[in-house]
Order: structure tokens, then sequence, then C-alpha cells
């Protein structure tokens, strides 16, 4: 085979079988770089010899500082403010004490431990100093651990690699290049301002031209993508190696500033991130010698226990020391500092180059960063998950719920749901009648658009582990669920459409299905605003009654929230939310502790004790005054129906929901003039002085029981409360 196709098969099945890996530790939940190293050594010369890393010559360290600039470019990218500001002098510490500690501490140890030179041991030790965002940050979201103890991390990995790699290039300069302290500090300077200068200039210029919308939108990603690269070139050509510090500041800018399509650039970005690890490792981990690891006896794994076991842990107690953090937390950062991308590239284009030039022990930096890499991201990796619940560091499970939409709807079940999880509810909508009415009872409301992630900050989102999108777009809302799938676990993301719940599985898509049978939220809305339909929560005394047009939406039981299609059969939890339409409404109103099997020849006394029992279940709405009016009224003017139904009525300021008290009366009543007639079965229906159409509403169907003979009887001979409402049920159906 020619060099230029064992170039090009060296290139693209590192490329091709890393992102597999990647496919593959997400299903195993293994680190993908534990994979990626395996992979790398089985594919190299030492294993199935199908790549050769060297065969790449000099464009092996243009294709490592390349996918390097691409990394850090989108690791200052994710890097926000209020992450910072969770534990802004621990961060500061670990990136100026942890980095001393770290780097002198390691190299003493070397020194003394396997007799090497001083410069050796601090080049040695400089290129361990950087933990690397391509191993933390994936290491982090699979184990999900406290929100301040993940930022910590998360910065210090990402803001630590351009200061090791400063380091290390100071210490190697002062190894390979001939020259005073004061002219290599000299060299380090300029290197600081020249990545500082041009990432600022750059990230501002970007960011400008991203805000002013001057680049079309589908061209974004590319430009970005491009001018990560030019300015990680425009400094390297200044000064040797300052294009990494460059990227991390630009990156930096561009997240901070925070231009309208970041979200999408990030996107893009971290999938370039993920192609570039995959590469980067495949290579290097193939171009390792492995009986190195072997030549250099006990004392090299003296070392790695002394960094892992030793070094981290004092750098972390003395940089927390003071801090709020618990000993517990302290502990789990003490462990996690796997090595990445950052450290093995160096040391390898660091080994090479010395290697050029002769110097004995060259390829110990690359054999002794390799074996600190493998162990920390094999142990630290895999272990991770099991140190962090045994510390008790996991974050908490997220009860918080993201709603979009602030219609009426929405605040009805955000209602309910703080009301039984104790858990926050956050509004989304980018109607402002609809957040101005939730803002004004009291809910926290955002006025934007939910497909930007971006927009909770962050301190509120740390809370978030539910969505329902509640749209009347049942696209939309899929697509909302896909948008928030990458910070919310899939399983705890909601929707609602109007297709069966058969056909939503047949398509599929992001997001559970929820409620095809009610219209869409915003009619549903309005109907709540006019009173054709209810939302409401069961009281203690009642039991949920399944009939057309009342649907159970949400059932409360053993702390978990069961939507209407995956409630746990035979469950009966008082904390139910159900939907009740107005329209035939009277069977929703019918409940076992306002049925009464009374026997009294008076009707005023009727009357008066009905009353006195309501006014013993709803002390807070029925009054003297309540009772005198409608007493004094009907035993003047009796509300008679047909077949001996009477149906006493009256609205009232003090209601905010109608009460319907059923009277089955042992024998019949007779009443005097004018209104002269029998009652044998007697309907007491109270509802609020401001629905006067759901007033009437239930007269009417109440007058539609009254009309049928045969409905009467049915409810007249019966002899317990359960058969009476399950012969309600019945006349439910018949009437609709």
């Amino acid at each position: 085979m020619d060099i230029t196709h064992l170039r090009l098969g060296t290139l693209v099945i590192s490329v091709f079988v890393g992102v597999w890996l990647f496919i593959v530790s997400h299903y195993i939940r293994i680190p993908a770089i534990v994979l990626l190293l395996i992979g790398g050594v089985i594919l190299g010369p030492e294993g199935l010899a199908i790549i050769d890393p060297e065969s790449l010559g000099q464009s092996l360290r243009l294709i490592i500082s390349l996918c390097v600039a691409i990394i850090l470019f989108e690791g200052g990218l994710s890097l926000k403010p209020e992450g910072f500001k969770k534990a802004p002098r621990v961060i500061w510490k670990l990136l100026t004490i942890g980095v001393g500690i770290t780097w002198l501490g390691t190299a003493a140890l070397i020194h003394f431990l396997l007799n090497f030179p001083i410069p050796v041991s601090l080049l040695c030790g400089s290129l361990v100093i950087v933990t690397g965002p391509t191993v933390i940050a994936p290491l982090l979201n699979r184990i999900s651990v406290k929100d301040k103890l993940y930022h910590i991390l998360h910065w210090e990995g990402v803001l630590i690699d351009p200061i090791g790699v400063f380091i290390a290039i100071l210490c190697f300069e002062w190894l390979s290049i001939e020259g005073s302290f004061i002219t290599h500090i000299g060299h380090l300077s300029y290197r600081l301002l020249v990545g500082i200068v041009i990432g600022i200039i750059g990230g501002l210029i970007l960011t400008f031209l991203l805000v002013k919308k001057i680049i079309p939108e589908q061209q974004v990603n590319i430009l970005v993508f491009a001018t990560a690269l030019f300015l990680f070139g425009i400094s390297e050509s200044v000064v040797h190696e300052a294009g990494i510090l460059t990227v991390v500041i630009a990156g930096l800018v561009m997240g901070w500033t925070s231009p309208p399509q970041l979200k999408h650039i990030k996107k893009f970005k971290s999938e370039l991130t993920e192609i570039s690890i995959a590469l980067v490792f495949i290579l290097l981990a193939a171009n390792l010698e492995l009986h190195q690891f072997s030549k250099f006896g006990w004392r090299v794994v003296l070392v790695i226990c002394g960094v892992l076991f030793i070094i981290r842990p004092l750098s972390i107690m003395l940089c927390t020391k003071g801090s709020q953090l618990r000993m517990n937390e302290k502990l789990f950062l003490s462990w996690i500092a796997p090595r990445g991308v950052v450290a093995g590239s160096m040391a390898s284009l660091f080994g090479l180059r010395l290697s050029m030039q002769g110097h004995p022990n060259a390829i110990f930096l690359e054999t002794f960063t390799f074996s600190i890499i493998a162990t920390t991201i094999v142990f630290q990796g895999l272990t991770a998950g099991i140190v962090a619940h045994w510390l008790k560091v996991e974050e908490p499970e997220k009860k918080g719920w993201l709603i979009i939409g602030a219609h009426l709807f929405s605040r009805k079940i955000a209602s309910f749901i703080m009301e039984t999880t104790n858990g926050v509810c956050i509004l989304i909508d980018t109607n402002e009648d609809a957040v101005r009415e939730a803002q004004n009872e009291g809910f926290i409301v955002i006025q934007g658009n939910a497909l930007s992630t971006d927009i909770l900050p962050l301190d509120q989102m740390s809370s978030i582990g539910n969505l329902l999108a509640l749209t009347d777009n049942r696209d939309l809302n899929q697509l909302i669920c896909e948008k928030w799938s990458e910070m919310i676990d899939r399983n705890h993301l909601y929707r609602w459409s109007s297709r069966s719940i058969q056909d939503e599985n047949e398509i599929g898509g992001m997001g559970k299905p929820l409620w095809p049978m009610i219209p869409k939220p915003s009619q549903l809305s309005y109907d709540l605003k006019n009173m054709n339909v209810n939302c409401r929560q069961l009281n203690e005394n009642e039991s949920f009654v399944k009939s057309s047009g009342n649907e159970r939406m949400i059932t409360f039981t053993d702390s978990t929230l069961h939507f209407s299609d995956s409630v746990p059969e035979g469950v009966e939890a008082p904390d139910v939310f159900v939907l009740e339409r107005l329209s035939l409404n009277l069977l929703g109103l019918i409940k076992r502790n306002q049925i009464f099997f009374l026997d009294y020849d008076d009707y005023e006394e009727l009357l008066n004790v009905i009353l006195n029992e309501i006014e013993q279940i709803y002390p807070d709405i029925v009054n003297d005054a309540l009772k005198s009016s409608l007493v004094h009224r009907e035993v003047k003017f009796p509300s008679i129906l047909a077949n001996r139904i009477a149906v006493p009525h009256t609205r009232s300021s003090s209601l905010n929901e109608s009460i319907c008290v059923v009277v089955q009366l042992k024998q019949e009543i007779n009443l005097p003039p004018p209104n002269a007639g029998t009652v044998r079965l007697l309907f007491l229906l109270l509802t609020p002085e401001d629905k006067p159409e759901q007033h009437l509403r239930l007269l009417a169907e109440i007058a539609k029981i009254a009309s049928s003979p045969d409905l009467v009887d049915s409810l007249i001979n019966v002899n317990s409360i359960d058969d009476l409402i399950q012969n309600f049920k019945g006349i439910n159906a018949k009437i609709e």
C-alpha cells in the first residue's frame, strides 16, 4: 500500500471507529475515552496494524493541534458566568494554588522516586496539570452530581487546559531550548498577551456579526468553525502555542455575550468536538509503544498512586479550605481528576520533538503521561458514579416542572403540581396577556420562545426535571420536547397531542403524548373562563366518577405524578386532577357525602335540615343569610318540576364552585299552594353568582331527568348511595 492510501486509511478508519465507540459507550455507560484508548491500541501497530499514525509524519502534529483547538473552543463556549458564581473562590484557587501543587508535587515525586533531572521532572509534572473538559463533561453528565460540584469541575477542566499548556511549554523550552529563565518568562508573557488579545477581539467580532444577523442563518455554524480555526492559526503564526488560549478566550467571549444562534452553534461544535476527540485519541493510542510501560518498573506505579491519592487530595483540601463545601464533597473532588486529550497530545508532541533532538528521557514523557491518562480515566471514570452515591453528592431528584403555555389550563395544572409535589413550576409563553395573568396569580413565568433552552437562568434550570408542552400546535410541542431533551431526561418530557396515543406511538417522536381527548389547550382555557368546563382537584370526600366528558387528567400517588394514560390500575388516591365538562356536569357535582335518604313531612323543616348538613361540609360558604333567603323563597314559591321532583336553588357571591345535594324521601311531601304538588326527590342546587350560564345548564339537566318518569323511578326505587350513583351514571349516558 502506498503512503497516500495508508494515510487516508489511517484517518478515515480512526474517525469511523472512534465515532462508533462513542455510540457504544453511550449504551454500555462506560466513558468513551476508555474505549477509544483500547480501540486505538487494537487498531495500531501494536495490535492489528490497521492504522499507522507514523504514516502521517508531521501532519500528525497539525491534526492534533487543530482538533485540540476545536475541543477547547467548544469548552469555552460552554462556560457560563452563573456557573462560576457558584464557587468563585474555589475555582480561582484550583487554577492557581491547585495548579502549583499538582505541578510541583508531581515533579517532586518523579525526581525523588525515579531520579530524573529537575527540568524533566518539571516538564512531566506540567503535563498532568490539566484535567480536560473532554473527559470531565461526559463523566459529569453521566453521574449527575450536585450543581456546585459540577461547575467547579467543569470550570477547572476548561480553564486549566491553556494554563497547563503554557506551563508545559515553559518547561519544554527550558529543557530543549537554550536561553535564560527571564527569556522563557518573556516568551510565556508574550503568548499570554497574544492569546488573550486575539481571543477577545475575535470573539467580539464574531458575536457582532451574529447579533446583527449579518451572516445567513444556514452559514452561521460553518462560519464559527472556520473563524475558530482562523483565530488559532493567526495566534500560532504570531507566537507558537498561543492558539490554545486564543480559542478558549474566543469561545468564552461568545458564550458570555450569548448571541441568538448560540444554541445551534453549541450543538454543531459539540458534534465536531466528539469527532475530534475520537480521531485524536485513536491516533495517540495507536502511536503508543506498550513495552515502554513496563520499562520503568514499580516506581512509576508509586508516582501514579502519589498523584491520585496524595497530590490531588492535598490540592483540593488546600483550595477548598474556608469554603462551604462539606467533607464528602471535598472527597469527591479529590477523586475526580481524569486527564484527557490535551495532556496526551502535548506529551506526544513534546516526546516526538525531544526524540528528534536525541534526548534520553523523551520516551518516558509520553509513557508516564499516558499511564496517568489511562489510570485516571479507567479507575475514576468507572467508579465516579459509585463514589458519588457513596459520598451522597448526587444531584437530588429534580421535581420542578417547566410548562410551556401560561394560559388558564396550564395554570390549573401548575397549581395542582405545586400543591401535590411541593415542586416549583415555571411557565413560558410568548403571549403577553397570558404572561401578565400568570404573574398576577403569583406564578413564576417567563415571556419568550420555549424553543430556546437558554431562556431559563441557570439557578432556575437546576431545579427543573420535567417538561409539559401545552401549545395548540402538536408538532411544535414535539419540537419543544426535542430541544429540551438535551437538558431534561427524555422520560420526563410530556406534550399535548390531538392524535390518539396509538397513532402517536406508531409515528414516534420525542415526548410522551397526553390527553388526545381534550381540545386545543387555548380553547380549553377559553371554555374554563366561560364556565363550559372545569378543571379541579377532587376533595377527600369524593372519588373520581368516569363519564363522557369527565376525565382523570393526573393522579398523584407514591410521590409520583401519573397521567391519564399511565394511572396505576385500581388507584383511588385523593390527589386527583380532573376535567369536567359543565354542559353536562350534574354527575360530576354529585358526591357521596351530599346524598341523603331522609324522612320528613314538612318542606320547610326539610330545607333547613339539608342546609345545615351543607353548612357542616362547607362552613365558609353556607351562611345564615343564604339559608334564610333560600328557605323563605322556596316555602312561598317552591321550585317544583314534573314527576315529584323539586329543585330549590340559588346563586351566591360566597360560592366559588357549584354544589348539588340529592335527597330521596322515604315518603312524599305535599306542598301547599300556589305550587301545590308532591315531592319525592329533591335536588338542592347552589352556584356562584358570577356563573349564571352554568346555573341554567344545571337546571336544564335536572329538568331533563324530571321530564322522564322512568328516569325518576330509577332514582326513587333504590336503597343505597352506591345504587343511586350507579343509576345517575346510566342517566347521564342516556341524556348525552
